[in-house]
């Protein structure tokens, strides 16, 4: 019998508060979760300390269903960047990382709808905390040796259903939150934040399809300013997955398709796609549920071990005639 899970005090309470003001509309985005008081700056920067930033923040952001979160979902969690040329702002460490990292949660999906045995909005919070818990602080310095680095992961739910939306209602909300942190009059604080999305090449594909938009010009208008260095400046990094049921080859083949729709944005480093490690390429959330139900018990090795327990515990994705 596992040990009864661990969440902060207050976590669910605050977690369920959050939720329901962007439910209601009375909030658009809310921070469900910092690693510290002070997120996205480090924990380190107290507020008369903050310089006069010589660039943006760059925040990854893993905006995903979390139904469950995976082993995959962690693995792109903790992904690098991939321009180790672009400077980070703050972390001085060799190994060129995010300056934070976000975990974002959207109550409106266009393309998925909470169904009977899914977990609810709130439980899949409670288990990105665990998962923010598994994420790696482990990082390596100039001489590649081990080092730890401070946590700086925040948890958020938006009611956004577009990347598009997202992007802007978070860098409104950024720009406002950080507004408060600066006692630097010289400070600039008019674009203080680069987020990098983090995503799967099948959500890129919803990115660049049409009927999300009123037209492709509108589209194509929408996209240069989510991209544009001059407008929204924000990075799109993908994850090439293998599929199941889909041979490597058509796997390879659409991907290379969806690229080439996308050809403006991949020359200009505003789109990007790394590799999973193989041993987690094709994990889903959908592979974990069917499991589940299935009363499959390889379903663990698919997610963290917190992730697991809470799902254990709580009783999740099990046929839902069993749970009345």
């Amino acid at each position: 019998m596992p040990p009864k899970l661990q969440l902060p005090v207050h976590f669910s309470s605050h977690a369920l508060g959050m939720l329901q003001r962007v439910q209601q509309g009375l909030s658009r985005v809310e921070l469900v979760y910092t690693s510290h008081d002070r997120w996205p700056c480090l924990p380190t920067q107290s507020p008369g300390s903050i310089p006069s930033l010589p660039g943006p923040l760059r925040i990854s952001v893993l905006d995903a269903s979390f139904n469950p979160p995976t082993l995959a979902h962690l693995a792109l969690a903790n992904a690098k960047p991939p321009h180790p040329s672009i400077p980070s702002v703050v972390h001085v460490h060799a190994n060129n990382d995010y300056d934070a990292r976000l975990l974002l949660l959207s109550v409106s999906n266009p393309d998925k709808t909470l169904k009977p045995g899914d977990a609810t909005h709130f439980q899949r919070l409670e288990m990105m905390y665990f998962l923010s818990e598994a994420m790696s602080t482990t990082t390596l310095n100039g001489s590649g040796s081990a080092q730890i680095a401070p946590p700086n992961i925040a948890i958020a739910i938006v009611d956004e259903p577009l990347f598009i939306g997202k992007s802007t209602t978070l860098l409104t909300f950024l720009r406002n939150r950080l507004s408060t942190m600066y006692t630097n009059p010289a400070a600039d604080t008019s674009s203080p934040c680069q987020l990098t999305f983090l995503l799967g090449m099948d959500t890129l594909v919803r990115l660049i399809s049409l009927r999300y938009y009123p037209s492709e010009d509108a589209m194509n208008r929408t996209l240069r300013n989510f991209f544009s260095p001059d407008g929204e400046d924000c990075r799109v990094v993908c994850a090439r997955r293998i599929s199941q049921g889909i041979a490597a080859q058509a796997q390879e083949d659409i991907d290379k398709q969806t690229l080439a729709a996308v050809h403006e944005f991949v020359e200009a480093s505003r789109i990007s796609t790394i590799d999973l490690e193989s041993d987690v390429q094709e994990f889903s959330s959908s592979e974990v549920r069917a499991k589940v139900k299935a009363s499959d018990d390889t379903w663990a090795k698919l997610v963290a071990p917190a992730v697991a327990d809470y799902i254990v515990e709580r009783k999740l994705y099990q046929d839902i005639s069993e749970k009345r």
